[in-house]
């Protein structure tokens, strides 16, 4: 079939790259310069672990760029958005760009039995005004319009894409039995893909972005605050967490890690949401749950100023500056909101990470870096007082910690993911891990 992707970021990338995979024939598009620059090259915008490889495959014969979207729209028989949906500093959805790309569309027409598929993160409702809307720009129309949460993992995309747990789609019919009618076609489009679908309405699919994304989040503050416990009563919070995850109601792959808050803006968008829907939105369990992560990254000072006293004036150096590893994405990282307010309190931070990309950060946010980044150890590590693990990438195993360790002024390694887990730098440095007494 032909499929027009509409967002060509990361989420576009690789529903575009995974629906050529399976044999449809898929034009890619952007408003974005900066990524129709890098598309139109044939190279992915943003680094995804065998993403580079796949779009190269099938670049040219069944992966393209779409030069005019006008042709691209009306000669496609399934339109995709697939924006990456920006967040604030105040982690709430700025929606301007998927509604321009969308009005875009709409704009530049499109066949009267296309069907639309929505999976950018969408606020509950969108989807059924965005049919409206299609409506309204084209009354011939007689296509279907779905939903179907955003499910990929930075650093397992093209897996989480291929073999989900499930597929959840909504479908704007109001009947059950019309809805299954409907998504027959969806299954061919991706007939290659063996998974369950759950089948529901619009509102109840986006619904399940915003639920799974706060039961998550939930996850995460619940073992960074039973952790503060552990370490305040001599107690292992990893030796606790990992017996919850054998409870066959929590489960082995449950959210229960101490450590740092969660961060990118991912997670909170969704708590966000659904704080401002909640019918009391002063104080609800996602607003309360959202102000006590946002205060976990203190946790990171505390541990250095019990350990240096006071951290004014100290250089700490940052292991890790990507959102997670496997990925080259830097924005609304950890180590971005870390190092702010590790240099609002007077410390200058270095950083390391083998995969980070500051290129795709604004003009603004690169001059603002609170942070040196390099790739050598020596810039890094040299008069450092400490050391702070914020991205568990597994080559920070590799690094030679004795020499490290005569670089530096103190021995002393915060980390904050367990990376170091019975390696042998707990011989050589005094290490901190949260949840640990």
């Amino acid at each position: 079939m032909n499929v027009l992707v509409v967002g060509s970021w990361h989420l576009g990338s690789v529903v575009g790259a995974c629906l050529a995979d399976v044999g449809n024939a898929v034009s890619l598009w952007d408003q974005s310069s900066k990524i129709a620059e890098s598309w139109s090259k044939g190279t992915p915008p943003v680094y995804e672990p065998g993403l580079e490889e796949l779009s190269g495959k099938y670049w040219g014969k069944k992966l393209f760029w779409a030069e005019d979207l006008s042709q691209a729209s009306k000669k496609s028989q399934w339109i995709f958005l697939t924006y990456d949906t920006p967040v604030n500093e105040k982690d709430e959805i700025v929606f301007d760009v998927v509604e321009e790309g969308f009005n875009k569309v709409l704009k530049a027409g499109f066949s009267n039995d296309c069907h639309f598929f929505f999976t950018a993160q969408l606020p509950v409702g969108t989807s059924r005004r965005f049919l409206e809307k299609i409506k309204t720009a084209n009354s011939s129309w007689n296509g279907n319009v779905y939903y179907m949460p955003e499910n990929l993992r930075l650093g397992e995309a093209l897996k989480s894409f291929k073999t989900p747990d499930r597929m959840v789609v909504g479908s704007h019919f109001p009947d059950q039995a019309q809805r299954e009618k409907a998504v027959a076609g969806f299954r061919e489009l991706v007939h290659d893909l063996k998974t369950p679908i759950n089948i529901m309405s619009l509102e109840s699919a986006e619904m399940v972005k915003h639920a799974l994304n706060a039961f998550l989040a939930t996850c995460v503050v619940f073992a960074n605050e039973v952790s503060e416990i552990c370490e305040n009563n001599k107690a292992d919070a990893w030796d606790v967490m990992a017996s919850l995850k054998q409870d066959s109601r929590v489960g082995p792959k449950a959210f229960l890690r101490p450590g740092l808050g969660f961060s990118g803006g991912t997670l909170a968008r969704d708590v966000k949401t659904l704080g401002k829907l909640s019918k009391n939105k002063k104080q609800n369990v996602f607003t309360e749950l959202y102000d006590v992560n946002n205060k976990r990254n203190e946790w990171i000072v505390s541990q250095l100023e019990s350990q240096l006293k006071s951290v004014k004036g100290k250089t700490i150096a940052l292991m890790g500056v990507t959102y997670k590893p496997g990925t080259s994405t830097v924005r609304r990282s950890p180590a971005l909101e870390i190092g702010s307010l590790l240099k609002s309190k007077g410390v200058h931070c270095t950083a390391i990470d083998p995969m980070a990309d500051v290129g795709e950060l604004t003009d603004a946010e690169r001059k603002g870096l609170p942070f040196k980044l390099s790739k050598n150890l020596d810039e890094v590590f040299k008069d450092a007082d400490a050391a702070v693990v914020v991205t568990e990438w597994p080559q920070f195993k590799e690094f030679d910690f004795n020499k490290i360790k005569g670089q530096m002024k103190s021995a002393l390694l915060i980390d904050t993911k367990n990376l170091f887990s019975n390696h042998q730098v707990h011989g050589t440095f005094k290490v901190i891990v949260p949840g640990k007494s």
